[in-house]
């Protein structure tokens, strides 16, 4: 094999490790402080469930949106996107 295509085969399988470690850090979900939801996030649930109290919210970050998920202590467990809409509802 000549040197400038071992060369190539390198950096191709350097820039894909990039590529595969990057995606993995963007697409982590954490545990966040209740307060640090988007507004329109709490007030939906402040408004819709007035004697629930959010068990955990997490910031959920995909490769190309980010959201939120919240569990109340009810059970029930809300999605909201990135601006605090609510996207998807399970009971």
């Amino acid at each position: 094999m000549k040197k400038s295509s071992k060369f190539l085969v390198a950096l191709v399988g350097i820039v894909i490790v990039i590529m595969a470690v990057t995606v993995d850090i963007l697409d982590r979900d954490r545990v966040i402080p209740a307060d640090n939801l988007p507004l329109a996030a709490k007030n939906y649930v402040q408004d819709k469930f007035p004697g629930g109290t959010i068990a955990y919210a997490k910031l959920k970050n995909d490769l190309y949106k980010t959201s939120y998920e919240v569990k109340l202590n009810n059970g029930f467990e809300l999605e909201f996107d990135s601006s605090g809409c609510l996207t998807d509802f399970d009971d």
